[in-house]
C-alpha cells in the first residue's frame, strides 16, 4: 500500500506507515517471544517498542493532509517523532546489556512473554513509557477526530448511514477501536503486574480486539483502494470544476485560469461538494482560504471569478442546498426548523430564515408548505 500510494501520488502512504508500526510490532512480539525467534537473536529484545510511538502521530498526519489538501510533512512535523527518539534513548542502557545477560532474560521471556514488561527496561519504568504513549495515541486519535468534526459533523456520527460510507470516517472509527484494545490491555496488564489480580482472559480478549481492528482495516485499504487513494473524489471534483467555470455568467474560457488556479478551484469545489465544510457553524473565510491553499483577498477574487459570488453568499447558498435536500428528505416530519438550521450550519434560526428567503424567495416553513402540496419550489 505504501509503495502504490507513493507511486501514485496519494496520501495513503502516512496510513500505510502507521499500519506497518503497528503490524511489525505485533508480528515481532509473536515471533521472537511465542515462537522463541529471540533465542537466536537476543540483541533484538524491545527493538520495535519505540515504533509504537508513530503509529499515531502517521494517522494524524494521514487524517490532516486528506482533510486539508496537503502533501507530504513539513519541517515542524518531525517534532512528533521526538517521543520515538527520547524512547530509543531511554532504552540505551539495556541495549548494551551483554549477550550473555540478554540471552538469560530471552529465556525467561520465551517462557512467561508478560515478564518483558518488568526486566526489559530502560531508565524510566516500562508501565510509565506505556502510559506516556497510550496518552499519546489517545490525544491523537481526539485531535483527528475532531478535525474530522469541524470539516463535517456528520463524519463522526456512527448512526448515520452516510458516516459508515466514507473511507475517512471508517478509518477514523478502526482506529478508534484499535487504540480502546490496546489501551484497555495495558490497563488490565497494569492491574494484573501491579496488584496481583490473575486476568488472562481480558488480557487476550483486548489482544484479540487490537489485532482483529488492525486486520479489518487493512482489509479495508486493499478492497476499497479507489476510495482511499482519492480516485473518486478527483473525478467528481473535476467534474464539477469544469461545470462551474462553463456555466458560470461572465466566464470566458477555462484558459484564463493559471495551471495553479485550477487547482485551488478544484480544492475549494472539494471543500464544497465532497467535505461539506460549509456545514461548520464556526467556518471562517480566512480558515476556509486555509484549507483552499490560497490567502483571503485572492479567494474573494477566485470565488468571484468562478462562483459570481462572496465567501458568506456562497456558503450560505451551500446551505440552503442542503437545508432543501434535508427538507425533501422528510427532516421536518420529527425534527424542527430550529434543528434544520444548526444541521445546515446556520448559527440561529433568524439567520437561517434570512438566508432561505433571499435565495428561495419564500421561507422555509413555506417551501416545505408547498412541497408537502406537491407545488414546485425550483
Amino acid at each position: 500500500m505504501i509503495a502504490i500510494s507513493y507511486r501514485m501520488g496519494t496520501k495513503t502512504y502516512l496510513l500505510g506507515w502507521s499500519l506497518l508500526c503497528y503490524s511489525l510490532f505485533f508480528l515481532v512480539y509473536f515471533l521472537w517471544f511465542h515462537a522463541g525467534w529471540i533465542l537466536r537473536f537476543p540483541h533484538f529484545i524491545r527493538t520495535v517498542n519505540p515504533l509504537m510511538f508513530l503509529t499515531a502521530p502517521f494517522f494524524y498526519f494521514y487524517i490532516r493532509n486528506s482533510l486539508f489538501d496537503k502533501t507530504g510533512l513539513n519541517l515542524k512535523d518531525t517534532l512528533h517523532f521526538v517521543p520515538a527518539l527520547l524512547h530509543v534513548l531511554d532504552l540505551l542502557p539495556f541495549y548494551l546489556l551483554s549477550y550473555e545477560r540478554k540471552l538469560e532474560l530471552a529465556k525467561l521471556f520465551v517462557e512467561d512473554p508478560k515478564t518483558l514488561n518488568l526486566y526489559a527496561n530502560g531508565i524510566i519504568p516500562t508501565y510509565i513509557v506505556d502510559s506516556f504513549r497510550i496518552f499519546l495515541m489517545s490525544a491523537y486519535l481526539g485531535y483527528s477526530l475532531w478535525l474530522l468534526y469541524r470539516c463535517n459533523p456528520s463524519w463522526i456520527n456512527p448512526l448515520r448511514e452516510k458516516t459508515l460510507k466514507h473511507p475517512l470516517s471508517v478509518v477514523a472509527f478502526l482506529f478508534v477501536l484499535i487504540t480502546f484494545g490496546y489501551f484497555s490491555y495495558h490497563t488490565f496488564w497494569m492491574i494484573e503486574t501491579l496488584a496481583g489480580f490473575q486476568l488472562p482472559g481480558l488480557l487476550a480478549f483486548f489482544t484479540w480486539v487490537t489485532l482483529a481492528a488492525i486486520a479489518v482495516l487493512s482489509i479495508y485499504l486493499h478492497l476499497n483502494p479507489e476510495k482511499l487513494h482519492d480516485l473518486q473524489q478527483e473525478k467528481i471534483s473535476e467534474k464539477f470544476v469544469n461545470l462551474e467555470i462553463h456555466s458560470g455568467s461572465g466566464m470566458e474560457d477555462k484558459g484564463e485560469f493559471q495551471v495553479e488556479q485550477l487547482g485551488t478551484i478544484k480544492r475549494i469545489a472539494d471543500l464544497l461538494t465532497q467535505k461539506q465544510v460549509f456545514l461548520r457553524q464556526d467556518l471562517k473565510v480566512g480558515e476556509f482560504a486555509e484549507m483552499a491553499g490560497v490567502n483571503s483577498r485572492d479567494l474573494s477574487i477566485l470565488l468571484q471569478k468562478v462562483y459570481q459570488k462572496g465567501f458568506r453568499e456562497l456558503v450560505n447558498h451551500y446551505r440552503i442546498e442542503y437545508a432543501i435536500d434535508k427538507l425533501k428528505e422528510g427532516y421536518l416530519d420529527n425534527r424542527t426548523l430550529d434543528a434544520l438550521s444548526r444541521d445546515s450550519g446556520f448559527n440561529s434560526r433568524v439567520t437561517f430564515f434570512n438566508a432561505f428567503k433571499k435565495e428561495m424567495g419564500v421561507s422555509p416553513s413555506e417551501y416545505w408548505s408547498h412541497f408537502q402540496s406537491g407545488e414546485n419550489n425550483s
